[in-house]
């Protein structure tokens, strides 16, 4: 009994000692060096962000809204990741200084093209997006990049 004992207590003696040991191991360095903790987790955000993916909505609305909802959040990431390069550009050329007023007044397709229309509640000034139904639609789990493929302003 008495050496059943003694085993116990000599286990968790060990124990302890090699998790004093860990815990001295895992906060030595970390701890001696503040700026290389800072750049070691400005890295792994960095990293983080790098490898995040954009999720693109399959409903063709949906779709257009984002874009939409990213330009008048002045994410031009995201805004880039919606539409092509040409509607970028005639984005960045409109005025945005109601940006954040456009609502959503139709959706309607037409030779495998679906146009979703805008209003905008401050200006009156219309918006149609294009984009192709079969990308955004397309069956599968997520739409395509880079799906609205134009842009006309009126008014």
């Amino acid at each position: 009994m008495k050496s059943t004992i003694r085993h116990r207590a000599a286990a968790l003696g060990i124990a302890g000692v090699a998790g004093l040991a860990g815990i001295g191991l895992a906060g030595g360095p970390a701890m001696a060096d503040g700026a290389a903790l800072a750049d070691s987790s400005s890295q792994t955000a960095s990293s983080d962000a790098g490898t995040q993916s954009v999720h693109y909505p399959t409903d063709p609305a949906v779709y257009a809204d984002e874009l939409v909802r990213a330009w008048g959040n002045d994410n031009t990431d995201r805004v880039e990741a919606f539409a092509s390069a040409d509607v970028v550009d005639k984005i960045n050329a409109h005025s945005d200084d109601n940006v954040t007023h456009w609502d959503r007044t139709r959706v309607e397709g037409a030779a495998g093209t679906t146009y979703v229309d805008y209003v905008n509640t401050v200006t009156g000034e219309q918006m149609t997006l294009g984009l192709p139904t079969e990308a955004v639609h397309n069956g599968g789990e997520w739409g395509e990049p880079n799906a609205v493929h134009s842009i006309r302003f009126e008014g």
